[in-house]
């Protein structure tokens, strides 16, 4: 705490109506006496306060965060830098920057680091119980006192694969402007993926047993794989599978021809404890009924833990995978980029990392860092121990608060409270920080939970009945079925469920054809509609346009016409009538008329006689007219 600080509080902490004065506090603490009367009456602040009034959360809030990075960290959950973006702009109502994340964790780099990591299986993390592990460890050690194995007969076998022109991650040096132009932003690697398994084994004595080395191919070991393999230099097995896999015959072979082998003697008719993992090739009946004719325990660690129990995959293998990485590098970084690894290099370049890394320092670390060697639980088990968090200084309450943000928080603070200088406003401001912290990141928990829920609810599915397709030589009415049965019967169930879903999917692929088939006619037939419209309507037009030029011509004749009406009305009225020279002769029109034969006018009958003109009593008929 600053001199100025000191007797701010020393001018706080005195009895209730003392008098004081700010010349004789300044004297004592040595500061200026206008600065500490101006800080301590609030008209200006320091220069750490003024960067804290800048900043976008304040000391508190940031705080509540790193306590609930520290909660999801022990949850399994590390957040993420965009998590932790997502957390301070759900805080601060306001959208933060990578910028502000790189700040964050450098204000905060005594309680915060960040960590390149890979993700755990999310059965590892349900297995990953302390209950599980002390009920391990107190077989495993139990056991190992009743038959009183010794450190240098303890041993853990376990496999691990490599793809041959696979590089692992590294970080690089780029020129900035070619990183700039984005011309080169990656190494090359040569990309080869076929696959080389090696069986490792270490011992507790600081010891390892010879590599096994499982190559791709069907047709045995070629010459070229072993081309550089010497045999009073390198002690290594070679064998192949054809998927570059361990099987049950390779893993009863390493068991009698490598392991029991190299450890018979030095164990001398003593137990001997092998620690493996579950694995099919490890636990078949033929490697057990050997391990039990031979004096050799078998110890298999719980199911998904081999990440945190085994010496193997907790310390050996990478570090074994990173020196196979450089030295992969460096073949690639001889031939600049034009040569890749082929079976044949495979073995010089994984010699190399194997003679590297498989000292016998590092075997001693895996064991006592499992747990093992001593004996020690408790290397284990440490990190399920949560402690307390030390609170910062101030209030700190988890309630919800109103969920405003800090600015605004701040304007009712001055609003409600005169002397924010004193201890209880100083209070007040920490809870309600703490307050509206905890209520947004409860709620943005409350919302991913949601999420989550919904998304597991969905994608439940029902469990089917394993197709374990009995055999005919089985009489009796129950059966117990093997593990590797059991396998190949969830094989087979994946392989009929990906054929279902490649039905399943050629159906709605066809399906999708369809309807854009569909869909494809329907827009050609709308646009055909339209075409048709669209002639239609230039049609309609042409022909009011024809109309119109037809009338108005029609219009300019009758006007025409009209013209010449009246100019001929006008010149008759003008010229004198003409007198006739004389009368007009009529012209004798001519009629034809019927002429009937003799012979027919005397055939023919007579016709009847005219009605009567006048009735009886003299008055005159008038015949209708349609009787005429």
């Amino acid at each position: 705490m600053s001199p100025i600080d000191d007797a701010i509080d020393a001018i706080e902490l005195r009895e209730p109506g003392a008098s004081f004065s700010y010349r004789d506090v300044a004297k004592r603490f040595g500061v200026d006496r206008s600065t500490l009367s101006r800080r301590h009456q609030g008209k200006s602040k320091s220069i750490a306060q003024e960067a804290q009034q800048r900043q976008l959360l304040n000391p508190q809030q940031e705080a509540e965060i790193v306590d609930y990075i520290e909660r999801c960290t022990r949850s399994g959950l590390p957040p993420t830098r965009q998590m932790i973006k997502n957390f301070a702009s759900a805080v601060a109502k306001w959208d933060v920057g990578e910028g502000w994340v790189t700040r964050f964790l450098h204000r905060q780099h005594d309680h915060l680091t960040p960590k390149w990591t890979r993700g755990i299986d999310r059965a590892r993390h349900v297995a990953d119980s302390k209950e599980r592990y002390e009920q391990y460890f107190e077989l495993l050690h139990s056991k190992m006192q009743q038959y009183e194995v010794a450190a240098e007969n303890v041993y853990n076998m376990d496999e691990k694969g490599f793809m041959m022109g696979i590089i692992a991650r590294s970080k690089r040096v780029f020129t900035r402007a070619i990183w700039e132009q984005k011309e080169r932003t990656a190494a090359i690697q040569d990309g080869n993926r076929e696959w080389v398994t090696i069986l490792a084994c270490i011992c507790g004595d600081g010891s390892s047993l010879p590599p096994a080395l499982i190559y791709e191919g069907k047709a045995g070991i070629q010459s070229s794989w072993v081309s550089e393999l010497q045999a009073e230099i390198h002690e290594v097995f070679v064998a192949n599978s054809t998927s570059g896999w361990t099987n049950n015959e390779l893993g009863l072979a390493w068991l009698e021809q490598i392991f029991d082998r190299f450890t018979r003697d030095k164990a001398r008719r003593r137990w001997r404890l092998l620690i493996l993992d579950g694995h099919g090739s490890h636990v078949t009946s033929d490697f057990i009924n050997f391990c039990g004719a031979n004096k050799i325990l078998l110890a298999v660690f719980p199911p998904h833990s081999t990440h945190s129990l085994q010496p193997l995959d907790v310390v050996m293998f990478a570090p074994l995978a990173n020196a196979y990485s450089q030295q992969l590098q460096q073949h690639i970084q001889r031939g600049q980029g034009t040569m890749g690894p082929a079976k044949a290099e495979f073995f010089s370049i994984f010699w190399a990392a194997w003679s590297q890394t498989f000292r016998r320092e590092l075997i001693l670390k895996s064991f006592q860092a499992t747990g093992v060697l001593p004996m020690n639980a408790e290397a284990v088990l440490k990190r399920f121990k949560n402690t307390t968090p030390q609170q910062v200084n101030g209030v700190k309450v988890g309630e919800r608060g109103d969920g405003d943000s800090w600015r605004q928080l701040r304007k009712i603070l001055d609003v409600a409270v005169v002397d924010k200088d004193k201890v209880e406003a100083k209070q007040v401001e920490q809870a309600l920080h703490s307050l509206q912290v905890k209520n947004e990141l409860l709620h943005h928990e409350n919302e991913s939970l949601h999420t989550a829920l919904n998304t597991r609810t969905k994608r439940k599915l029902r469990s089917k009945a394993l197709d374990l397709q009995r055999s005919d030589q089985q009489h009796s009415g129950s059966v117990f079925w093997s593990p590797y049965k059991i396998e190949e019967a969830r094989e087979r169930e994946v392989t009929k469920q990906q054929e279902t879903e490649q039905l399943q999917l050629q159906k709605d692929t066809e399906r999708e054809l369809r309807a854009a088939s569909l869909r494809y006619k329907k827009l050609m037939a709308d646009e055909a509609k339209a075409e048709r419209q669209r002639a239609k309507t230039e049609r309609d037009e042409a022909k009011k346009a024809r109309a119109a030029e037809l009338s108005a011509r029609r219009a300019a004749k009758q006007q025409q016409r009209n013209a010449a009406t009246s100019q001929n009305s006008q010149d008759t009225h003008k010229t004198p009538r003409r007198t006739a020279s004389r009368k007009p002769v009529e012209k004798k029109t001519r009629r034809r008329g019927v002429v009937v034969a003799e012979s027919e006018a005397a055939a023919a009958p007579t016709a009847p006689p005219p009605p009567p003109k006048t009735t009886t009593r003299g008055r005159t008929i008038k015949l209708p007219q349609k009787f005429k």
